[in-house]
């Protein structure tokens, strides 16, 4: 009766040690984003906006991909047309972004991806196939701001082969951040719409050649990435928490309308969907606070239970 009773208890304090943690889980993911400020003053004759708050940027994307056995690679970029804060849009007369005297922000991205086997609805479990699920290898990005506003987008094309390319006049154009695949998936839904979803680790340019996160210039894939920074704007835009987040989290999506398939080419187009940021995720205080007493509850009825 006493070994029922201990192994009893053990399967009952480990099932509410489970719950507890997934508890405080949870109490991570359904965190609203974290706001950040910019400042847009920074960018070189951008003078008429002043510093703002937000925890989410909005755009809308275009992409080519090859397909090559079980693997996508390709490219393409992403146009920003607005800032949010908590699920509120704000106008360019607060941003500056596409105003009179403003600038434009986007980023450009190369990204691989491999079909994880097994997923597809019946008859389509394959690279591409409706259900499917990818695992992104690869989702390198560039982003910049445009202070003169002449930057111009082509979409890409699966009938002519045509990439999506970034044009115009770019010359001027400066690199903010930069960011390396940490996680992620792709796929395709049972309505032929497309959706991606990622983590990316994020840092702002800090100087020429140099990408920094927490003041800390960074190496490796990141640092061979901020190689292309030309100058500290990035630090100076994205003005606040300082130092600044150091993931990026993207989500994305669109209709069936948006994507086209044309021999091993695919491209989507027209994707739209949200980038916001936060640090490396680590549970508050009053979580910490939640799970201590939760096992000090466990504790006292494992005490009890061993007394009778």
């Amino acid at each position: 009766m006493e070994i029922i009773l201990k192994s009893t208890t053990k399967k009952r304090i480990a099932t509410m040690v489970a719950a507890l943690a997934a508890a405080c889980a949870s109490s991570q993911v359904l965190a609203d984003a974290p706001v950040f400020e910019v400042n847009p003053q920074a960018l070189p004759g951008v003078s008429l906006y002043s510093q703002f708050a937000a925890n989410q940027i909005t755009g809308s994307t275009s992409t080519l991909l090859q397909t090559v056995g079980n693997t996508n690679v390709g490219s393409g970029w992403l146009s920003f047309g607005s800032f949010s804060l908590n699920g509120s849009t704000l106008d360019s007369a607060t941003t500056g972004v596409g105003g009179v005297g403003g600038y434009r922000l986007y980023v450009t991205f190369e990204l691989s991806e491999t079909y994880r086997e097994g997923t597809g609805f019946a008859g389509q479990q394959h690279i591409n196939g409706a259900g499917t699920v990818n695992d992104l290898t690869r989702l390198d990005i560039k982003f910049y701001a445009d202070p003169t506003r002449n930057t111009t987008f082509a979409k890409a094309n699966a009938n002519t082969g045509a990439r999506a390319t970034v044009g115009g006049v770019t010359n001027d154009d400066i690199l903010l951040g930069v960011g390396s695949l940490l996680g992620g998936i792709s796929g395709y839904n049972d309505q032929g719409g497309a959706g991606i979803n990622s983590t990316q680790s994020f840092a702002l340019c800090s100087g020429a050649g140099t990408a920094s996160q927490g003041g800390v210039a960074v190496g490796g894939a990141l640092g061979a990435l901020g190689a292309a920074c030309t100058s500290g704007v990035g630090e100076a835009f994205f003005a606040e928490p300082d130092p600044f987040y150091t993931l990026a989290f993207d989500a994305f999506n669109n209709t069936r309308q948006g994507v086209l398939m044309r021999g091993n080419l695919i491209s989507i187009n027209n994707a739209a969907g949200n980038v916001d940021f936060n640090l490396a995720p680590v549970p508050e205080p009053g979580t910490y606070a939640m799970l201590g007493a939760g096992l000090a509850v466990l504790a006292v009825s494992a005490r009890r239970h061993r007394k009778t």
